[in-house]
């Protein structure tokens, strides 16, 4: 019988919230932001990379960390001009 890997993607924002203790409402409270749209970015439904940069602000803020360690730089192209 072979044994099937499966592998667990988290957002950078869930590591970071998981890492400051607190839950996605007291995320939302601290930030403004809906929980709701938390849990979307979470689960990556939505691309925290596509946000307002407003919304990833009061995150990161809220969080304690930078804008950068919520983004995922891996899946930024930049265009040549």
């Amino acid at each position: 019988m072979s044994k099937v890997k499966h592998t667990i993607h988290y957002s950078k924002l869930k590591l970071a919230r998981i890492r400051a203790g607190i839950s996605q409402q007291e995320l939302s409270d601290r930030s403004g932001v809906p929980v709701k749209s938390i849990g979307n970015l979470e689960q990556l439904r939505r691309d925290i990379n596509r946000c307002r940069v407003d919304i990833v602000f009061r995150l990161a803020q809220a969080l304690g960390c930078s804008m950068e360690d919520l983004l995922d730089l891996d899946k930024v192209s930049y265009k040549k001009e």
